[in-house]
């Protein structure tokens, strides 16, 4: 019995400690947080709400192109032996990208040029053989008109005359005779030619080069493999140069002109702010959709890819938006605000809706009135409640 009575005063005295203690606490201040002092004066930056008037902006979406792209293709028939390009390989233009074994083709190119020298050799004989009959014509022809006078005077017999007359005609006609095989041996020459061309441009059509400046972007045969007439064997992208294609609506289109300067926007760089210029303009719009076709170039970015997601800005006139200095919005986590000063300059957080970036401004959507007085640049001193004295 003297247990339990001990035992019940020790759970009085605990209890009554608790309350003592619960009592002792009641004006601390919980960990993490300030008690409000509306007396403490803050010395801080303040401007005016007001309406900006910025161009109104209708953001169309796009992709990033190359301006070139292009699918090298094999123009020859033959095993391919060399492929000396990688996916992502860089390459300059004239580069080597593919060889096709030219075996087959080394043979005729080397009969081509022999057919060559042979049609060259007989155009040298046919232009002697004319050269001979015209000199034997002109003797004959010489010949034929003395006898021509010798028989008006009576001083040749008619039988001379008529052999004289007989040579003069086979030597014309030798003549004619001569200049055909002379113009047929100079028709080979042409024909031997063009077929030496054919055959030279087939022999460097295994060899495959690059036509510009470039990145591999597939590479799509392997050493081994038959390479056929129009068979794909490389793509590439032009190096540096890229352009974003995107639609405009009708109701927009007749607001950009060719040449016309435009913001570009690429999230995937942090909304970094590229100046584009519009390349093209497609006339005809899209009957699905009611749009057009516009392609504007992009600066020389090396971050650059074919395929990013773009945001082009179009002007399509004015529009009043309030704007305040990035600087001025707080953020706490997914919530931003602004500290206003009311009439009696104490200041207090007010939740907005931030917008689009304009520099080292902000757009705010919503939470703020034209009028209103806002701290330029709060810092840590500046709180809810605090008075603000401007400076």
């Amino acid at each position: 019995m003297k247990f339990k009575k001990c035992l019940k005063q020790v759970k009085m005295v605990a209890a009554a400690g608790v309350i003592l203690l619960i009592a002792g606490c009641g004006d601390e201040i919980p960990p993490g947080t300030t008690p409000l002092n509306p007396s403490a004066e803050v010395k801080a930056a303040t401007a005016i709400i007001e309406i900006v008037q910025q161009p109104k902006i209708y953001e169309a979406s796009g992709t990033v192109q190359p301006r070139k792209a292009a699918t090298i293709s094999a123009k020859v028939m033959g095993e391919i032996r060399q492929v000396p390009v990688q996916e992502g390989d860089k390459v300059k233009a004239g580069d080597l990208l593919v060889v096709i074994d030219d075996s087959q083709l080394s043979a005729q190119l080397r009969q081509s040029k022999a057919a060559l020298a042979e049609a060259t050799q007989g155009v040298k004989a046919a232009q002697a053989a004319f050269e001979s009959a015209q000199a034997s014509s002109t003797l004959a022809e010489k010949t034929f008109r003395r006898y021509e006078l010798l028989l008006e005077n009576e001083s040749v017999s008619l039988q001379e005359f008529d052999e004289v007359k007989a040579r003069f005609d086979q030597a014309v006609a030798g003549l004619s005779q001569t200049k055909s095989m002379r113009d047929a041996a100079q028709n080979r020459i042409a024909q031997a030619t063009a077929a030496l061309f054919v055959a030279q441009t087939a022999f460097d059509d295994t060899t495959v080069t690059a036509p510009y400046d470039a990145t591999v972007t597939a590479k799509l045969k392997d050493k081994g493999d038959l390479a056929s007439p129009g068979s794909p064997l490389i793509r590439l992208e032009e190096t540096g140069f890229f352009e974003v294609q995107m639609v405009l609506p009708e109701s927009h289109i007749h607001q950009v002109n060719t040449g016309d300067q435009l913001f570009v926007q690429i999230p995937s760089f942090q909304n970094e702010a590229l100046t584009g210029k519009i390349k093209t303009i497609n006339q005809t719009a899209d009957p699905a959709i009611r749009s057009f076709q516009v392609k504007v170039s992009l600066p020389d970015f090396p971050a650059l890819r074919a395929g990013m997601y773009a945001r082009v800005l179009v002007p399509i006139g004015e529009t009043g938006i309030i704007l305040v200095p990035e600087a001025a919005v707080v953020r706490h986590g997914q919530l931003s605000g602004i500290f206003i000063i009311d009439a009696d300059s104490i200041a207090h957080f007010r939740l907005i809706r931030p917008g689009r970036l304009f520099g080292p401004r902000i757009e705010v959507l919503s939470g703020l009135t034209v009028g209103d007085r806002y701290v330029t640049k709060p810092g840590y001193t500046i709180v809810d409640g605090v008075k603000v004295i401007v400076p």
